[in-house]
């Protein structure tokens, strides 16, 4: 069966002491995965976003291949990725994959 998601976001999260490699890894990005379109790196907290973070949105034809890279890349850091559904509150929490520690969402937010 097919999944219903076709399009998605990652988040990956840091702080001001890790802002050096998050900000290699925004660097890379688009080479290394290069179907991906890089958002805006937030020095600031955004939305439901506990911490710093900069933002890739993806298809579900690259899913794989950026998942795989964040897995291999990211040296501790947190990611968030879910699709883009329509529902922001399923797609922040039921529908949510992480990868490193979770972090605490701000979902009143949503």
């Amino acid at each position: 069966m097919p999944s219903p998601f076709t399009d998605f976001h990652a988040h990956v999260y840091f702080t001001e002491d890790t802002q050096r490699h998050a900000n290699s890894l925004y660097e890379r990005l688009t080479s290394e995965v290069p179907d991906v379109q890089r958002g805006t790196f937030h020095t600031r907290t955004v939305g439901p976003h506990p911490t710093w973070m900069f933002t890739v949105s993806f298809t579900a034809k690259d899913f794989q291949a950026l998942t795989l890279w964040l897995m291999g890349n990211l040296d501790g850091l947190s990611t968030l990725v879910h699709p883009l559904s329509g529902n922001d509150l399923l797609d922040h929490t039921q529908y949510a994959l992480w990868f490193g520690p979770q972090l605490e969402l701000h979902l009143d937010k949503l």
